[in-house]
């Protein structure tokens, strides 16, 4: 029982709900849902007694479906969310009501602000339009800017046991396979799910081959990696390089300056680096430590 959740449902449910809530902890998707069943619950159209949102009104279809035109899902459309999406985002955010009684935002993977971007953020939510909601998801809420936490009525979403968070899933993934994600990325949810986006069997794959180049100094191992149809995004390679980091602090005897390259790595591919020559780097870098 989320019982900071239910608050904000209640105020929500009562009109006297903030203009910013900030979302942490848990996993993406639960965090998603949670701010479209407040969406559902500002928006609902039902006038039938029973329980809000109804789930079967024309608004509380649009949204959950994601088609409702004052509802917004927005994701970065890199690795970090910049400056200029948060600009033009900005525009939509002050434009006129369409059919809904609120407009509502959710910013997902706000802790991968710029500085920049998270100062534009900063504008609006110091002058929200009326009747207007935003909800930053961060799986991450101590890299914001204090500024923009101080602003915001937090709710923290606890992070599920296995258990729990396979019985979140939707029925249509396989549960053995969600069950290997859940492992491979040391029980954390958020990781998980970019696993499974991935494939559980590529993953397992590549960083099994690219220990495999560290572990016996060969450089050469690491062409298949990227030749042919394996050619890797950002996104995949900064999974690729968490998995590493996971599995590193999961050794008997850590090694620090190993760590301390993996995450180098993840930052240069989160500032739009190269996936292949950042991944190469790391690599040299790693020849030089004892292992991985």
């Amino acid at each position: 029982m989320n019982v900071a959740l239910q608050l904000v449902e209640k105020a929500a449910q009562e009109g006297r709900l903030a203009h910013l809530l900030l979302f942490h902890g848990g996993s993406a998707p639960e965090r998603r849902q949670a701010g479209l069943a407040i969406a559902q619950r500002l928006n609902c159209t039902s006038n039938q007694e029973g329980e809000v949102p109804c789930q079967h009104c024309t608004s509380c279809r649009k949204i959950i479906s994601g088609n409702h035109p004052d509802v917004e899902v927005m994701k970065p459309a890199k690795l970090s969310l910049g400056i200029e999406q948060v600009l033009a985002w900005q525009e939509r955010v002050y434009r006129k009501h369409y059919e809904g009684r609120y407009k509502v935002f959710i910013l997902e993977e706000v802790d991968k602000l710029t500085i920049p971007a998270a100062n534009a953020l900063l504008k609006v939510i110091e002058e929200p339009p009326e009747r207007t909601l935003i909800i930053l998801s961060a799986q991450n809420a101590e890299v914001l800017l204090p500024t923009i936490q101080s602003r915001a009525q937090a709710v923290y979403f606890p992070v599920r046991g296995e258990r729990e968070w396979l019985e979140s899933l939707d029925e249509s993934i396989d549960a053995q396979e969600a069950k290997e994600a859940f492992q491979m990325g040391s029980q954390n949810p958020e990781l998980a799910y970019g696993i499974l986006a991935v494939g559980v069997e590529k993953a397992r794959e590549w960083v099994r081959g690219f220990q495999q180049a560290i572990e016996e100094r060969d450089f050469l191992q690491l062409f298949p990696l990227f030749s042919g149809n394996k050619a890797i995004e950002k996104k995949e390679t900064e999974i690729y390089l968490q998995i590493l980091a996971m599995r590193l602090g999961r050794q008997k005897e850590v090694n620090p300056r190993a760590i301390l390259a993996v995450g180098k790595a993840i930052e240069q591919i989160q500032r739009q680096g190269n996936p292949r020559l950042v991944m190469e780097g790391l690599a040299l870098e790693l020849f030089r430590e004892e292992g991985i």
